[in-house]
């Protein structure tokens, strides 16, 4: 005769995982009923929210606080860049990846640098996405794809060059000075100068080559082999 043993262990409980939730912002409203369709067909991922312009994707992203935002750069009222921006400033930790037909660098590196956690095309293949995806959510840096990181090396050793070019004699020395340590004080008794005429030089320099600090025109000119 069975009898039924009340001490005996119950299996474990299938714990399925947290979906990853994504906000999908584009201004064609069947792009995003496609996109959805094909994000949930795979297993853990979940569309949140919806955006059709820019205003509407931070009020949705700040609202619901999504996983990743998929960001087109095309919008109406604010771009992708700006909204992205926006996010960004109100919320530090947001997870933004511009999907987008336009592959101008200009527009690119001015999205990377805010930071977007990766820039990706249209084009894509979806499976390349959601993995795209996962990776981003699991906090794994996102590569550019071959081609944009082509475009996007181009457009910066052409920036630089045309940056180099604009640079005066004075300004170039003050640079290859500053890559070498030297504070303001000694630059100015190398250059036999006033302080005050060392901060105006690096401040044309640093408008010239794009950079905010010291540090980032120090990279700039080991960069660029000044």
């Amino acid at each position: 005769m069975s009898t039924l043993c009340m001490n005996q262990p119950m299996p474990p409980r299938r714990v399925e995982p947290t979906p990853i939730h994504v906000l999908l912002v584009d201004d064609h409203p069947i792009l995003r009923q496609g996109m959805r369709q094909l994000l949930e067909l795979h297993g853990g991922l979940q569309v949140c929210g919806e955006a059709g312009d820019g205003e509407a994707a931070v009020v949705q992203a700040l609202a619901h606080k999504p996983d990743i935002i998929l960001m087109d750069i095309n919008l109406p009222k604010l771009s992708g860049y700006e909204s992205s921006r926006a996010i960004l400033t109100a919320w530090p930790q947001a997870k933004i990846i511009i999907l987008s037909n336009q592959d101008d660098p200009h527009v690119m590196k001015k999205c990377l640098d805010l930071p977007v956690k990766g820039f990706l095309l249209k084009d894509i293949q979806i499976e390349d996405l959601v993995e795209a995806l996962r990776k981003v959510q699991a906090g794994e840096p996102l590569a550019l794809p071959v081609e944009l990181a082509g475009k996007l090396q181009k457009h910066q050793a052409s920036a630089a060059g045309q940056s180099l070019d604009s640079l005066t004699e004075r300004e170039r020395e003050v640079l290859r000075a500053l890559s070498k340590g030297y504070t303001n004080q000694k630059l100015a008794e190398l250059l036999v100068v006033s302080p005050k005429t060392v901060q105006n030089h690096l401040y044309s320099i640093y408008q010239k080559i794009g950079v905010n600090n010291r540090a980032e025109a120090i990279v700039w000119a080991l960069e660029a082999n000044l």
